[in-house]
């Protein structure tokens, strides 16, 4: 499990005092045992015979901060994201699905999938959906979620409204893993 440990401390060249965060990988049967100490004040620069201690002291020194105290420690959460294609027609289907560890590699394909959907040489939806004008033509159904600067799920879907058989679909998903 990684957890993420919010410090006070102080530069050591301007003493100017600083919080940051650290993230350290811990045995899972360790966040009770880090708890206790946090609770107890006993995660700071005047206890030393804890390996937490040392190795807080340590890691932070090569930012060159000097560690005075842990003052909030929270577990944290490991993402990935699911690009996933979905597509009917009225003699084939498929689902294509791609992994990814971080989100702009994830939004790059999700971008790239729309672009070839909308390829009249690759799917249905180039040469039958949008007009010149990029406007939806009348008998079939487009939805997109907007994006936005923050890390979410997004969705481009479009459907024949005269053949139900007929769709396009492509998600970005944010998924925790557990």
């Amino acid at each position: 499990m990684k957890l993420e440990f919010t410090c006070k401390g102080y530069y050591a060249k301007t003493k100017k005092e600083t919080t940051y965060t650290m993230d350290i990988e811990i045995a899972d049967n360790y966040l009770e045992y880090l708890n206790g100490l946090l609770e107890n004040g006993e995660l700071n620069s005047n206890h030393y015979n804890y390996i937490i201690n040392i190795a807080i002291r340590e890691l932070s020194w090569f930012r060159h901060i000097v560690f005075k105290e842990v003052i909030a420690i929270n577990v944290k959460k490991s993402y990935t994201y699911l690009v996933m294609l979905e597509w009917q027609t009225e003699d084939d289907s498929g689902l294509d699905y791609y992994l990814y560890h971080n989100y702009s590699a994830a939004k790059n394909k999700y971008k790239n999938l729309i672009t070839d959907e909308n390829d009249a040489d690759i799917s249905w939806v180039g040469s039958e959906v949008f007009d010149e004008n990029g406007e939806v033509n009348e008998g079939y159904h487009f939805d997109c979620r907007e994006e936005t600067g923050e890390e979410q799920n997004l969705c481009w879907r479009v459907a024949d409204l005269n053949n139900s058989n007929r769709f396009s679909i492509i998600t970005l998903t944010k998924v925790e893993i557990i």
